[in-house]
């Protein structure tokens, strides 16, 4: 089952609500932007990339050659788990050793060969680890699996590259995000779990960012920094809104 990560407003609600209201700034439209900022953060930060990205320095979500380094991890995951061999060969398999572990001059070379998809979807799950990539086997601990039926799983496999990215850009287009979004990343936007939401109760707007599959146990790690990152530029955010206002800034000023 895919984990979830929810992320709240708290890195705004002291300092800076505090200086919105100093500031005379609509909190909630600020709240806003910088929840949505946050979502686009928060996927930036998760795998796939191509490079590493950085905490502190640009908005972008995912690039094609983001998603296309995950298709390439997913590839090798696979050929780590499951060896592809001839239709024949397989069959042959099945007829000498009926399913279980095929030998080779006394010795076993694979513990078997698999024939459909759910078995290798299941196969790839028991061996997941909990970063999402699989864990590589010794060369006799892989089933053999027909050719065809190899290549069409892995091709399968990598159309979910990018799907930890749209849970948070689809939280990030809940809070207003209308710019552009990688076409690998905006075909899964329908399919995964991911909201932003705001509440007006209590003692102020907050904002609220979910977001739900595999791949997200990378995020954790970088959420101390990027709320940290964001209320810093929030601070930032908030100063220069306040010296802006009587020129237009787009926000609602008291």
């Amino acid at each position: 089952m895919a984990k979830g990560v929810k992320v709240d407003d708290s890195v705004f609600r002291r300092q800076a609500r505090k200086l919105a209201r100093k500031l005379k700034v609509d909190e909630f439209d600020f709240v806003k932007e910088q929840t949505q900022l946050l979502a686009r953060e928060v996927a930036k930060m998760t795998p796939p990339y191509n490079k590493f990205p950085s905490t502190f320095k640009g908005l972008s979500m995912g690039s094609k050659a983001d998603i296309e380094r995950g298709e390439t991890a997913i590839f090798f995951d696979v050929v780590g788990i499951l060896k592809p061999r001839s239709e024949g060969s397989c069959a042959w398999a099945q007829r000498a050793f009926g399913g279980g572990p095929i030998s080779e001059g006394g010795e076993v070379i694979s513990p078997g060969v698999f024939w459909n998809k759910s078995d290798l979807y299941a196969w790839h799950k028991q061996h997941e680890q909990p970063n999402g990539r699989a864990k590589e086997l010794p060369k006799n601990g892989r089933p053999w699996v027909p050719e065809g039926l190899w290549h069409e799983y892995v091709l399968e496999r990598q159309r979910d590259a990018g799907m930890a990215k749209a849970a948070f850009a689809k939280a990030a287009k809940a809070l207003g995000y209308k710019g552009a979004i990688t076409p690998k990343i905006k075909r899964h936007m329908l399919t995964v779990k991911g909201t932003g939401n705001m509440d007006k109760k209590g003692k102020g707007p907050s904002g609220e960012i979910y977001g739900a599959a595999d791949g997200l146990w990378h995020v954790n790690r970088h959420l101390p920094a990027l709320q940290k990152n964001r209320l810093i530029k929030a601070v930032k955010r908030l100063k220069k809104v306040a010296k802006e206002a009587a020129k237009g800034s787009g926000f609602k000023v008291r």
